[in-house]
């Protein structure tokens, strides 16, 4: 390993340059979803003011209503989850209000991970802890005339509600001078419950509550039912002795799924553990942390209309956002509001996982080496792989496992037997649709329509007291029923962990599981069948939420043409399943071509004179939809600059649909920018820098929000707040959808590392889609455990330096074109290299740079 290095490339600021994304405001946010973001990927919150207080809603991945097996939330974003609890510091009792437009400053340190807002005589700072479940807050009073402070802990809810067979029950108490708030959720054999402790240092405070007995001793207690009689008082307060200077208020929390665990006591030793240890220790921890979390990698652009530092300045904040809210846990966040919904518990689009939503949030993770924001991820995914080989079977009369679309945190719900059976009828279309019994009418009746197992459902209704739906007139085709390359695109991801990190204990126990159970999945599944052409093709599946009851939807499609090569890949790699090998083997071997415009029943055709492009399916389909796709340009790196070489076909049709889609948009890409979209993405796959450009400020800018925006009118018509987050999905949605499809895409226009094709040997591509006013520098991760440093001036490629941290073979598509290429280590030892394609071995540590030969 080489200790020293003899290269002399440009040193990082990594504070300067981290803190070009810090949020300034010198004014207050009138909506609190424009609050200032904190968060340690399992305890978050946004932090915003009225004109007396500071404001939170301390949120959690760990607290779930119910689960999937609930039959209580059968109305659409009704199921609720994540929150914990209220919180206010109200500085004001008769006095002057501390908080104004015109006295305020508000600044969010994100290479610290520290928020401070200054109000009238009051300040503050605001940290959630990197190591412990727990926000520090410190409070410094100036005022001439120092008032009580007093710190309100806030129930979500009334105190004891009840839903069906579900119930949520919130209890207030005081212990060791500190105000907690505990809630129980249960519905049959589930149970969840959170806490949430308050307690300060430096000050003194005395814990009040306005029920009978101040809220020393439980009212009510000799109570047998619930709801009747329920208490009244929703809030507790730690009263702070009025004085000049500082003191501190530390704010833990706690969830578990045991009802024997005691996560009062969980929290209460929380806050215990902040006060004994002090505010600046723990901050001090805190900050090392984040400070270390930027030296990971970089990316930092300019460029003379600014749009550059425009993109940049996302890229960092996207960053940001996700070490606060994916790290340390067992689950991801919610797409929708992640740990940072300011407005109680109800979401649109409910408590569930949406794949097509949350997977934006990670697509740029491995890039920027931050592999442990990954990881809750994985967890969740594989901790429901039980579930979802039941769930095969019982609904598609399949092996392998399936997980749907949307999903509930710990999988899908075990059906009675005849259920299951009449689904699978149903289905897989071996039943008309009009011959549904009562009985499972009534089971679905019970079952939230979001989900993908019941997306059937459409709009509900309630007539003569009863809920009923109205379906969409497509047999068992919802929105999500029929999606599979979902599960795919999961699988993938646990594939491309391993691309980057090269982890054989990773691929064994984690990763091969999920590839091998989607592709025993396809290998089995009803419909998909081997025609007299001698090609497998899939029946009755969607795409995208369209083309119901298709053939060969792009959907399926691009999952199988992924999943199969990268389960013979992983096997051989593995040293296993020899048999299932040759099976995957002779399906993918005789798998039907994605779906074309060139085909006959293609649900788009293109002129003979012209060139084909990728399309939704073939038909008939029952919605009658009729499109292009650009999904072979964003999945399984079916097709990228790499194709070209190895399959110059796929890689032409890709070309072609863009060309398409450009007309489309009458050559206007900012026209197609939406928050969800990835075109931005495949335009950089496809080398496409400006057309990147174009999309990504759009994206970014959110120049279509009034079309796209599910609830654009519910939530205020806002495009973005201060905090540059959006609400594109809905009320307490809160979103970096559009931050996670920028960060990906600057990623691919600056650094690629992909493979010709799914399982193939991965190339590194240096600056394939970067516009050409743009100057930047980079570091990021590739697959093989290498670290690619460069940077583009005007143009030109000054060096490329490459960290070999696993050692191994190093592919790289030549910077220069054909130009000869020096190749140095750390040692000044050279050598010539010739080609477009550059390869060389390399030692786990070993450092090379390479520059253009002179």
């Amino acid at each position: 390993m080489f200790v020293k290095t003899a290269f002399n490339h440009p040193k990082i600021d990594y504070a300067e340059l981290v803190s070009r994304a810090d949020l300034h405001y010198e004014h207050t946010v009138k909506r609190s979803e424009g609050g200032l973001p904190l968060g340690n990927g399992k305890m978050g919150s946004l932090l915003w003011t009225s004109p007396s207080a500071l404001k939170f809603q301390v949120n959690r991945v760990d607290v779930y209503a119910n689960d999937c097996n609930t039959n209580s939330f059968n109305q659409r974003h009704s199921d609720y989850a994540y929150a914990s609890g209220f919180v206010d510091i109200d500085f004001v009792d008769y006095g002057e209000d501390v908080f104004h437009d015109h006295g305020i400053k508000q600044h969010l340190h994100l290479f610290d991970g520290l928020a401070k807002i200054a109000g009238e005589g009051v300040q503050a700072e605001v940290f959630a802890s990197a190591h412990q479940d727990v926000f520090g807050v410190r409070v410094q009073d100036e005022r001439v005339d120092p008032q009580g402070i007093n710190i309100k802990l806030k129930m979500m809810r009334p105190a004891e509600v009840v839903t069906k067979n579900h119930s949520a029950i919130s209890a207030l108490s005081m212990r060791d001078g500190m105000i907690v708030l505990k809630q129980e959720f249960r519905e049959g054999g589930y149970y969840c419950s959170s806490a949430v402790a308050i307690g300060i240092n430096g000050r003194a405070a005395k814990a009040r509550m306005n029920d009978e007995l101040g809220g020393r001793m439980p009212v009510g207690s000799f109570r047998e039912s619930q709801v009747i009689g329920q208490p009244n008082e929703t809030e507790m307060r730690l009263c702070v002795k009025p004085g000049l200077g500082i003191f501190d208020i530390f704010i833990g929390s706690a969830a578990s799924f045991d009802e024997h665990e005691d996560v009062v006591e969980t929290a209460i030793r929380t806050v215990q553990q902040a006060i004994t240890a002090g505010y600046d220790r723990l901050f001090q921890e805190h900050k090392t942390w984040w400070n270390r979390f930027w030296e990971k990698s970089y990316i930092r652009l300019s460029s003379e209309d600014n749009s550059a530092e425009t993109v940049e300045q996302h890229y960092t904040y996207y960053l940001y956002l996700m070490a606060s809210n994916s790290r340390g846990g067992q689950f991801p966040p919610n797409f929708g509001g992640m740990l940072l919904s300011p407005r109680g518990d109800l979401r649109h689009w409910g408590a569930m996982h949406w794949w097509n939503n949350m997977n934006l949030y990670y697509n740029a993770v491995l890039p920027s080496g931050h592999n442990e924001l990954f990881q809750p991820y994985f967890n969740m995914y594989s901790s429901m792989l039980d579930s979802c080989a039941t769930a095969a079977k019982q609904q598609w009369d399949s092996d392998g496992i399936y997980i749907p679309e949307v999903v509930t945190f710990n999988g899908m719900e075990e059906l009675p037997e005849a259920i299951a059976a009449e689904m699978r009828d149903l289905y897989l279309v071996r039943k008309p649709w009009d011959q549904m019994t009562d009985r499972f009418r009534e089971f679905a009746y019970s079952k939230r329509p979001h989900e993908s197992r019941w997306n059937w459902k459409y709009h509900e209704k309630y007539v003569d007291g009863k809920l009923v739906y109205v379906e969409r007139d497509y047999g068992a085709f919802g929105f999500t029923t029929h999606m599979f390359a979902s599960q795919v695109g999961i699988a993938y991801h646990f594939w491309m962990y391993f691309e980057y990190t090269k982890d054989e204990a990773w691929l064994r126990e984690r990763a091969y599981p999920m590839i091998k159970g989607v592709a025993e999945f396809f290998r089995h599944f009803p419909n998909l069948r081997k025609g007299a052409d001698g090609s497998y093709h899939i029946y009755n599946t969607t795409s995208d939420e369209k083309y119901y009851g298709g053939q060969n939807t792009m959907d399926s499609m691009a999952g199988m043409h992924t999943i199969f090569p990268v389960a013979l890949k992983a096997s051989e790699i593995l040293s296993v399943d020899e048999d299932l090998s040759a099976a995957w083997k002779e399906i993918y071997e005789h798998l039907a071509p994605l779906p074309r415009s060139d085909h006959p029943d293609a649900v788009l055709r293109t002129q003979e004179n012209e060139p084909a492009v990728w399309v939704g399916s073939l038909g008939p389909v029952l919605d009658n939809k009729s499109g292009i796709s650009l999904k072979p340009g964003a999945f399984g790196n079916l097709s990228s600059l790499e194709t070209q070489y190895e399959n110059p076909e796929m890689y032409e049709t890709t070309l072609a649909t863009m060309k398409y889609q450009e007309a489309l948009l009458d050559h206007d890409w900012s026209r197609g920018a939406s928050e969800m979209s990835s075109t931005a993405r495949v335009l950089a796959h496809m080398g496409l820098a400006e057309p990147f450009k174009e999309f990504v400020l759009a994206q970014l800018a959110c120049v279509n929000a009034e079309r796209e925006y599910c609830y654009f009118a519910d939530t205020g018509r806002v495009k973005f707040y201060d905090n540059r987050l959006t609400v594109r999905e809905g009320v307490n949605c809160i979103s970096i959808q559009r931050l996670g499809n920028a960060a990906s895409a600057l990623q691919a226009a600056l650094c690629q590392s992909q493979p010709p094709g799914p399982g193939k040997e991965s190339v590194i591509r240096l600056f394939p889609a970067c516009p050409a006013d743009w100057n930047a520098e980079m570091s990021l991760w590739c697959h093989g455990g290498f670290i690619v440093a460069s940077a583009i001036q005007s143009g030109i490629i000054p060096y490329v330096k490459i960290t070999s941290t696993l050692g191994g073979m190093c592919r790289v598509r030549n910077p220069w074109g054909e130009a000869d290429v020096f190749l140095q280590n750390a040692e000044g030892e050279k050598k010539v290299m010739k080609g477009s394609l550059l390869e060389f071995n390399t030692l786990k540590g070993e450092e090379f740079e390479l520059c253009r030969f002179s």
